[in-house]
C-alpha cells in the first residue's frame, strides 16, 4: 500500500492554503492568489505572517511563540514589519511572473528583487537565522529575515526543475515543477485540474452539433 502523503497547510484567517508549491518562497507569493474569482490575502495582519513561517518551516514553534508575544507589545512596530512583508511580496510575484517558464520571457527585474531582499533582511546575517534576539524590536524582524533569506535562496539556489504559473484560470499560484515526464501544469490536480478540466468539458459539448 502507497504511503499517504500529508501536505502541509497554512490556516490563515482568511482560510486554509495548502503548502504546494516546492518552496518556502513560493508559499508565500501564493498566499496572495485567486479562488474562486475572489483575489484574497491570506496574510492579512503581523500574526498571520508570524505564524505562516511555520508551516513553511523557516520558523520554530518556539521562536513563533516568542515573536507573537512581543507583537503584543509592540503593535505598531509590527503592524509596519507586516505592510513591509507586503511589498516584499509584490517584488516577488512580479519578479516570478517574468521569470516563470511558462509565461511570456520579460526583462527580469533581478536588481529590484534584490534590492527588496537588502531591504527586507536589513542586516541579515548567520545570527539573525539561527537564534532569536534579545532586542525586541529586531526579534519582531525575523519573519521577514527568514522569508527574505528564503526568496534570496531561491534566486541563488533554484531546486531541480523550473518555476511554472499555474494554468487554471484566475489562480496565479507559482509552483516548482519536478515533473520527470511532462510539465506540471496545475497548483494541484484536485482543485485547479479538475476545474479546467471541466470547463473543456462543458465547452466541447456546448460546441457540439444537435
Amino acid at each position: 500500500m502507497d504511503a499517504i502523503e500529508i501536505v502541509r497547510a497554512f490556516y490563515s484567517p482568511v482560510g486554509r492554503i495548502r503548502m504546494l508549491a516546492g518552496a518556502p518562497a513560493l508559499d508565500f507569493a501564493n498566499t496572495l492568489h485567486w479562488r474562486d474569482g475572489e483575489l484574497l490575502d491570506f496574510i492579512p495582519n503581523y500574526r498571520a505572517l508570524v505564524e505562516f513561517c511555520g508551516p513553511a518551516r523557516i520558523m520554530s514553534e518556539d521562536e513563533i511563540r516568542k515573536v507573537l508575544r512581543l507583537s503584543n507589545e509592540y503593535p505598531q512596530r509590527a503592524a509596519n514589519l507586516h505592510l513591509a512583508a507586503l511589498s516584499l511580496r509584490d517584488a516577488l510575484k512580479e519578479w516570478l511572473i517574468a521569470s516563470a517558464a511558462n509565461l511570456p520571457r520579460k526583462r527580469v527585474p533581478k536588481k529590484a528583487m534584490e534590492a527588496a531582499i537588502a531591504k527586507a533582511g536589513g542586516n541579515l546575517n548567520l545570527g539573525d537565522l539561527m537564534a532569536l534576539p534579545d532586542d525586541a524590536a529586531t526579534a519582531l524582524q525575523m519573519p521577514l529575515h527568514r522569508i527574505a533569506a528564503a526568496i534570496a535562496s531561491l534566486m541563488l539556489f533554484p531546486p531541480e526543475g523550473d518555476i511554472r504559473h499555474c494554468e487554471a484560470d484566475a489562480c496565479g499560484g507559482f509552483f516548482m515543477n519536478t515533473s520527470r515526464s511532462k510539465p506540471r501544469r496545475w497548483c494541484a490536480m484536485d482543485s485547479c485540474g479538475n476545474r479546467m478540466k471541466a470547463q473543456r468539458f462543458r465547452k466541447a459539448h456546448a460546441e457540439d452539433p444537435v
